[in-house]
């Protein structure tokens, strides 16, 4: 076992005790990512989108803006929009914002850049799509007291439709129980020694996930997830774009 595995078996068991118990201040850093390319909206920019008339990364910024928990937020960009993002964030008056920062060729990538720039007091990591403006202070504050407890915590849905796998060709092969099975979203919020533990074993075994709780769990550590929010829609076609806008109307981000 290297130096590395170690590091990641001591924090695992000693998981509730990273920080004393008697800890009245937490430092949270928020990651907001950015940096897609839309490849499902025909290269459409999801993250600047007008929807309602705001840019559809402006409803997160001020979610995290207005969050008491939050003390700064990082978001990554593709290169091209850093201007741009750092203009919508003034705009909406987000001062929390610490860094607008190019991120990767891929979501792993872009993450571990807004990590590297969060603050060295940082006790809390939450880290969350652009493309999912439909989130609220007070569930990001939910989540961020479940990764406080369990160490990790993400929001997610419970599976309700019947979950069917097919083969090559669209015909089904079997039906797959759904009882302990969840759609996974974000926010997804990690105690930042974790965290650190985990991108540090994904480089090391070239392990690459799609989001950030399968890092967590790649290292041995327990996600929680947390029902939050009865509606947290990603922005992924353009076939949202309507039934996203009516959701927004009239939902306090603060």
């Amino acid at each position: 076992m290297n130096k590395l595995e170690i590091c990641a078996v001591k924090v695992r068991n000693k998981l509730n005790q990273v920080f004393p118990s008697s800890k009245k201040e937490w430092f949270c850093s928020a990651i907001i990512t950015a940096a897609g390319n839309g490849t499902r909206m025909g290269g459409i920019s999801k993250q600047i989108l007008p929807l309602n008339n705001k840019p559809c990364i402006a409803y997160s910024l001020l979610a995290f803006q207005n969050c008491r928990d939050i003390n700064e937020i990082i978001v990554t960009a593709k290169a091209s929009e850093v201007d741009v993002l750092r203009e919508i964030a003034e705009k909406n008056g987000i001062t929390k914002l610490k860094e607008v920062i190019p991120g990767g060729s891929t979501r792993q990538e872009s993450v571990s850049s807004g990590f590297s720039a969060v603050s060295s007091k940082c006790d809390i990591v939450a880290i969350h799509d652009a493309a999912r403006p439909l989130i609220l202070s007070d569930q990001i504050t939910e989540l961020i007291n479940n990764a406080k407890r369990y160490g990790s915590a993400s929001a997610a849905m419970p599976m309700y439709d019947t979950v069917k796998r097919g083969d090559k060709n669209g015909i089904s092969i079997e039906t797959i129980p759904r009882d302990d099975l969840y759609t996974v979203q974000t926010p997804q919020v990690f105690k930042a020694d974790l965290y650190r533990v985990a991108l540090a074993l994904a480089e090391k075994d070239g392990f690459t996930a799609t989001d950030d709780t399968s890092l967590a769990e790649h290292a041995g550590f327990p996600v929680k997830l947390c029902q939050v929010a009865p509606i947290n829609t990603k922005l992924t076609t353009s076939f949202d774009i309507e039934i996203i806008e009516a959701l927004l109307k009239g939902k306090d981000n603060g």
